[in-house]
């Protein structure tokens, strides 16, 4: 029995090397006799090799059961199988190394429209300041173009400009028909409803009306409207 069994590994060694020598380079191997209690992954490991070694030496040797081996029985090692395991890796560490710094279109957006809380802040103080210097300008603007006027001026007329507007010359009537500090008819002032022309225009409306804003105060007390 003993005998039987030897030939059969013999025959099945012959058949791994008849193989390999087949398949592959003959220079591109090295032999290994097999010790007691030796198995293909320790074999692998003593030839710097990792577990997936295993298949390539039971494939150069026809073992179809890598646990099963004999002491005695000299396998082929060989050589160089496991590089296209080792260029494989670098490429799988840049494809995770890529996966882990793709960002979506919208994670993208998001960080460029972001803006820190300081910079949120000082873009909000300037918009303010842009206001307040917008404000400060129209405010000048017209006490210039009511100062430039030079026209008629008394207690009476601004007492009318009190009653009509409060001295507004923003002032609108509630239809809308009315402009101003003295609440002309707005087709008097032709558009223009700068300062300077409404009281222009207030100046010939009560010398052709009434002859003096005095007068026109006095029909504005009788009537409630001049």
């Amino acid at each position: 029995m003993k005998s039987l069994k030897t030939l059969v590994l013999g025959t099945t060694v012959a058949v791994g090397v008849a193989g390999f020598a087949a398949g592959a380079d003959a220079s591109a191997h090295t032999s290994y006799k097999v010790q007691s209690g030796d198995t293909l992954s320790g074999i692998s490991q003593k030839f710097g090799k990792d577990y997936s070694f295993v298949s390539s030496i039971a494939s150069a040797n026809g073992i179809s059961n890598p646990n099963l081996i004999h002491a005695g029985t000299t396998l082929v090692i060989p050589d160089g199988t496991t590089t296209v395991r080792k260029t494989a890796q670098p490429v799988q560490k840049q494809q995770v190394q890529q996966s882990s710094t793709y960002k979506a279109p919208s994670q993208q957006k998001q960080q460029t429209t972001y803006k820190a809380p300081v910079q949120q802040k000082q873009q909000a103080q300037t918009q303010t300041k842009s206001y307040q210097s917008t404000q400060k300008a129209q405010t000048t603007q017209k006490a210039s173009n009511a100062s430039s006027y030079q026209g008629s001026s008394s207690s009476a007329k601004a007492w009318i400009a009190q009653k009509e507007s409060s001295n507004s010359y923003d002032a609108r009537s509630a239809t809308g028909k009315y402009i101003g500090k003295y609440q002309l008819d707005k087709s008097y002032l032709n558009g223009d409803y700068s300062p300077a022309n409404q009281e222009r225009v207030a100046d010939n409306y009560v010398k052709q009306r009434y002859g003096s804003w005095e007068k026109a105060k006095q029909f504005w007390l009788a009537n409630g409207w001049y």
